[in-house]
């Protein structure tokens, strides 16, 4: 797992966002050389620079659909200078809680679902935030805001950046809330998500790793994408009843 060594530096009104190298160093320098010879790799192994112009130009492209994203102030050589989103993240309110609010849930699940019509509709890859899990969501005056846009893999097509995004954020979000919720959770994305199409390659992709034994099974706590793909498949069975 790689660790971004980025620094970040605030105001009462500015967050500025220093870009840096990722660890380990061998593996982030050796994919940065590929990259530089052609060899396709994704965002995260970018140099510094083109790290940083993939965020601003996904900024600026969620900020063109009016889409709840800091605002840019500045761009320098290494850093970019944002607004403060005042607000929690997802990952404070699910946590610190013991009571799950599921208005929120609908809430977060409708915000993924028309930012997927955008980008299918636009060919807009960008609008899917693939690094979704609940750190970099923030809920502030009753809207979901994203932050943080380093992950992505440009040369792959929308229903694959769509499927990266809703496998992180329901990973995330149910490893977050009680166990005995996840069914409900579940049951709710089902429901409201309209891309079929990304939900079963989903599912196919990662049930394929079991006939293949490469899969990694939940257990009591942590819930694994083997997981995830068994309850979606189940839970659209249910639906199709």
């Amino acid at each position: 797992m790689s660790l971004s060594l980025n620094s970040v530096n605030q105001t009462d009104s500015v967050f500025i966002k220093t870009f840096g190298p990722k660890t380990p160093f061998w593996k982030y320098y050796f994919r940065c050389a590929l990259d530089f010879i052609g060899l396709r790799q994704p965002v995260e192994y970018y140099n510094k620079r083109k790290r940083l112009e993939f965020e601003y130009q996904t900024l600026k492209l969620w900020i063109s659909y009016d889409l709840n994203v800091p605002e840019i102030i500045r761009k320098n050589s290494f850093d970019l200078h944002l607004s403060i989103i005042k607000g929690r993240t997802l990952h404070k309110i699910f946590t610190e809680s013991n009571d799950i609010d599921m208005d929120l849930i609908i809430k977060l699940i409708n915000d993924v679902n028309c930012r997927h019509h955008l980008a299918f509709k636009y060919n807009e890859p960008k609008l899917c935030h693939i690094d979704a899990n609940l750190r970099n969501i923030v809920y502030s005056n009753n809207k979901i805001f994203h932050i943080d846009f380093e992950m992505g893999r440009e040369y792959e097509n929308i229903g694959m950046w769509a499927q990266r995004e809703i496998s992180k954020l329901l990973i995330s979000l149910l490893n977050n809330i009680p166990v005995s919720e996840r069914d409900n959770v579940v049951r709710l994305f089902c429901n409201i998500y309209e891309h079929n199409s990304v939900i079963n390659s989903l599912i196919k992709s990662k049930l394929r790793k079991i006939k293949l034994n490469r899969h990694k099974d939940s257990d009591g706590h942590n819930y694994a994408l083997v997981s995830l793909a068994r309850d979606l498949q189940i839970q659209k069975k249910i639906n199709e009843n």
